[in-house]
């Protein structure tokens, strides 16, 4: 008994030092994760161990042993450490388009900095190890490439569904945006007194304030999909704020819809308007802002060259692409002839050598890898900040052509916080902020000032 308990304790160390190597505990980036992680691999390791010692000794006395079975355990005890043999760390998955379950902990802190049990460590750790195991990625591919196989006129996914004709819906575009939160009047309150006490704060700055938001991708497909989706939430919130707030607020769907007769202003295989229909929102949005400033040039359609191409380009200087829907699904690119059958307009501006690109000054306190600072010398000498999600990629396309400077900021993770901007407007001292969001994104508008409707979670 005792030498089983030293020859599992022994075994137990030796393991557990393998696994450190292997970067299942090493690579952990919180300490308090690292501790727990220990206590509970020398935990299960420890009892696989004394269990294995137990089996090892009593083999000794079994006769004809087959070592057939010896093998067979052997490879079965070594495959079940291939999961955890190397533990992804990335917060963000830029293929799912989604953040990663957090590091579980033992213990839980309130608001009041007490300390107690998590009760739900074992889900969330459940959590966390299903998000980052290893071989993960490989297992996903196999997944979709069988889905896709199996039956390659419908098949999904929990971000992206893939219809008929090849239409890869994201599906948050697809119904657009969700509950409202609370009680509908209370909660359309907070979306006006946010905004009115953002324009107010403007207007004692001379700033003008636009608020542009896009409608979502589902009402711009000419074909029935497989469930007629349901209206649009945020229209409703639209409608509340046109009446009740002093925004000047722009929802360009009728210009899209005719627009899309012409040729499509969303993409097949990703989630974000085409070049097509971020210039007619541009267009719409110039129509507003001359009323405040009439001699702002507004870059014409016809004085761009024109050509189409059947991939995506949903950032204003990426390479074309498959399409983020694409990549979530973890489609082969052998399929990609097949289902981008769709020819978009794409434009070539003439005028691009003559914009220039400055560096971020006014955006040091966040994390600016999406963000971008454009100078143009013959556009108006006024200062435009441009605020939104990745809806702005396409649109900065357009946008800095009309002002000498425009600083376009990336809302995806600063959640349209006030607290957030503050700086960056006193420091950059715009005339004109836009904010320019898809209707999906509208609940981030309760988020401008601290209120008990505030958003949380990624976009």
């Amino acid at each position: 008994m005792k030498k089983r308990v030293i020859i599992s304790v022994f075994l137990t160390i030796l393991f557990t030092g393998l696994l450190n190597s292997l970067y299942l505990i090493k690579t952990a980036k919180s300490y308090s994760f690292k501790i727990d992680m220990f206590i509970i691999v020398l935990f299960l390791l420890f009892l696989l161990m004394y269990k294995i010692s137990n089996w090892l000794a009593e083999f000794k006395t079994l006769k004809n042993q087959s070592r057939i079975d010896i093998a067979f355990l052997f490879v079965f005890f070594t495959v079940l450490f291939v999961p955890m043999s190397h533990i992804n760390n990335d917060k963000i998955s830029k293929l799912e388009n989604r953040k990663l379950a957090a590091p579980a902990s033992l213990t839980v802190t309130d608001m009041r900095g007490g300390v107690s049990v998590n009760y739900t460590f074992g889900r969330d750790f459940e959590d966390w190890f299903n998000d980052r195991f290893n071989t993960r990625s490989l297992l996903q591919k196999l997944n979709m490439f069988l889905k896709y196989h199996l039956n390659s006129n419908y098949y999904s996914n929990p971000t992206v569904t893939m219809y008929k004709k090849g239409n890869l819906m994201y599906k948050q575009g697809y119904w657009g945006l969700g509950g409202f939160g609370g009680n509908r009047e209370d909660v359309f309150k907070v979306y006006a007194d946010n905004l009115n006490k953002f324009n107010d704060y403007c207007k004692k700055n001379n700033i003008k304030l636009y608020l542009l938001i896009v409608p979502r991708p589902a009402d711009f497909f000419d074909y029935r999909l497989s469930q007629k989706p349901s209206p649009d939430k945020a229209e409703e919130i639209i409608s509340y704020l046109k009446e009740n707030s002093d925004v000047n607020l722009i929802y360009p769907k009728e210009e899209m819809l005719k627009a899309n007769k012409e040729t499509p202003v969303y993409f097949k295989t990703d989630h974000h308007w085409t070049k097509k229909g971020a210039y007619v929102s541009y267009f719409e949005l110039m129509k507003q802002i001359k009323k405040d400033f009439p001699n702002t040039p507004v870059l014409k359609e016809n004085e761009l060259e024109k050509y189409y191409d059947n991939r995506v380009s949903e950032w204003w200087n990426k390479p074309l692409n498959n399409g983020q829907s694409y990549a979530i699904l973890q489609l082969p690119d052998k399929y990609a002839d097949k289902i981008l059958d769709t020819p978009y307009l794409y434009y070539k501006n003439p005028k691009s050598k003559d914009l220039k690109f400055g560096d971020l000054k006014y955006t040091t306190e966040f994390d600016k890898r999406f963000d971008d600072e454009f100078y143009y010398d013959k556009g108006v000498d006024k200062r435009v900040m441009l605020i939104g999600n990745s809806f702005t990629r396409n649109f900065a396309e357009f946008l800095p052509y009309s002002f000498k400077y425009t600083l376009r900021l990336c809302d995806n993770y600063r959640r349209m916080k006030f607290s957030k901007y503050k700086k960056s407007i006193n420091q950059f001292k715009p005339d004109i902020i836009v904010i320019n969001i898809d209707s999906v994104y509208t609940g981030n508008l309760l988020n401008i000032y601290p209120n008990k409707y505030e958003r949380k979670g990624e976009e």
